[in-house]
């Protein structure tokens, strides 16, 4: 089999493919089918036929081919192109004639790239095995920042209910010592008071005993 014969049974083999591809997006899984023709007639003339059922069971394939129709050059380049006459002797003198100078500059430009020297690659080397470490320090470093980060959380709760500890229920104790304060310094006032008043011959009422009575007002059994 010489290169030919390979490239149309490559042909045929991609067309099949292709076609089974179609087949399947357009009417899902194939049924069971016959055995594969051999011969290369035989297997163009199923691939026709599959072309001509698929064009039966959608229009997808009728409007591709109108499309092709009115556009042919998509697929193809224009004759143009393709009948383009080459270039004479002259037009290619004159052509690398005018790209003389570009030609010089890029030549001196290979040749200082292979005059200079190359950088000594073992820093790179060294870095490129200092990579593991310096992720695992990255890391080891972004686990601290969530730590810290936490710990300041943490401290601005424990501020928090320390101002609310100390200042609010501070407050509240104080207030309570001062209101108690407030109530012994008058009783303390009020006894002071009574006391002074007592020294001074009055009775609880504001009235002055006189001198030889008792508290009640009488006259003692033992003067009598």
């Amino acid at each position: 089999m010489d290169d030919y014969d390979e490239a149309v049974l490559f042909t045929c083999s991609l067309l099949e493919s292709r076609l089974a591809r179609l087949e399947y997006l357009l009417s899902g899984p194939p049924a069971a089918t016959p055995e594969r023709p051999q011969t290369i007639p035989e297997r163009m003339h199923a691939i026709e036929q599959s072309l001509q059922q698929l064009a039966g069971k959608t229009a997808l394939l009728d409007r591709v081919n109108e499309l092709l129709t009115k556009h042919k050059d998509v697929l193809a380049p224009p004759a143009a192109a393709r009948t383009a006459a080459p270039l004479s002797v002259a037009q290619k003198s004159a052509l690398v004639v005018g790209r003389a100078t570009s030609l010089s500059t890029v030549a001196s430009s290979l040749a200082s790239l292979a005059d200079s020297s190359i950088p000594d690659t073992s820093g790179f080397v060294k870095l490129a095995a200092l990579r593991p470490r310096i992720a695992e320090a990255e890391a080891r470093q972004l686990q601290q920042a969530l730590k810290v980060a936490e710990l300041r959380r943490r401290s601005g709760l424990v501020v928090q209910r320390d101002r609310q500890v100390l200042g609010i229920a501070g407050g509240r104790a104080w207030a309570g010592h001062q209101e108690r304060l407030v109530k012994g310094y008058r009783v303390l006032q009020g006894e002071a008071r009574r006391r002074a008043q007592a020294e001074e011959g009055f009775n609880e009422h504001g009235a002055r005993r006189e001198k030889g009575f008792n508290e009640r007002g009488a006259w003692p059994r033992d003067r009598l």
